[in-house]
């Protein structure tokens, strides 16, 4: 991801309050967030003078292209113009924690992923396990990606509860590990409608974090369709399982793997 400074100066000052510049500078970054642009929904603001700027994180460098601007976009952008302000971007360099994008340039499939600390796109190259932005796949019933983007914090929201272990777990690692719960029918809907626009195979990734026992884990089957499913070797450190027919990954439980080091 990249380190973004988006400013916005005004070039009326007595017919444009402070508190109607930030309303437009917060309506156009809500438009880059749902089409991908735009990483995260944290953007600090701050006023220098008649500027008003905001840190953003962004997918690549030049993620906040206009080429790239969804219809909700554009309309933002043709928002703030028609008041006579002026945007500047500048690009601060790449942020140092963040994940590398997927620089595959056709790849064999998706997988959709994410975690509770995750800021990057929930969509990952099958093949370099790199994160690719979402504006680079075809737009969503909604025109953006506001399907994508919720499902994700409601996953995230998910995953830090039973990280968390204080409450709501159990209820929480079943959303994330049973086929059937809502959050993962929600996803696996997703991955069929992106399979169909992209072309390209799409997976969904089952989490596991508890078992009875290594065995069990290594006897599980494909909850999907019943069939073996295990890989001889493990999937970019993470995917024990591998459903070509259902288009599912899966771990072996975080609690038991550990054994399979000590053998």
């Amino acid at each position: 991801m990249y380190v973004n400074r988006v400013s916005i100066t005004s070039t009326k000052p007595d017919q444009c309050s402070k508190d109607f510049i930030t309303e437009l500078l917060d309506s156009v970054l809500s438009a880059w967030r749902m089409n991908g642009q735009v990483c995260g929904r944290e953007w600090p603001m701050f006023f220098d003078g008649q500027t008003l700027s905001a840190i953003v994180l962004s997918p690549e460098e030049h993620s906040l292209s206009a080429r790239f601007h969804s219809k909700y976009a554009v309309a933002a952008v043709e928002s703030y113009e028609k008041e006579g302000l002026l945007m500047t971007l500048e690009s601060l360099g790449e942020d140092a924690e963040s994940v590398p994008a997927c620089p595959c340039p056709c790849p064999s499939a998706y997988v959709l992923f994410t975690r509770y600390d995750t800021l990057e796109s929930p969509i990952r190259c099958m093949d370099c396990f790199g994160p690719i932005a979402l504006y680079h796949m075809e737009p969503m019933a909604s025109g953006e990606f506001n399907e994508i983007i919720v499902w994700q914090s409601d996953y995230q929201s998910c995953d830090r509860l039973q990280m968390n272990c204080t409450v709501l777990e159990e209820e929480a690692t079943r959303e994330l590990s049973k086929i059937d719960s809502g959050l993962n029918e929600v996803g696996l809907a997703h991955c069929e409608t992106l399979a169909a626009t992209s072309g390209r195979p799409f997976y969904y990734y089952l989490y596991s974090g508890v078992s009875e026992s290594l065995q069990v884990e290594l006897e599980r089957r494909c909850p999907g369709c019943g069939n073996d499913w295990r890989l001889t070797s493990r999937l970019h450190d993470l995917f024990d399982f591998r459903c070509d027919r259902c288009g599912l990954l899966s771990n072996i439980a975080f609690d038991v793997r550990w054994e399979l080091a000590a053998d």
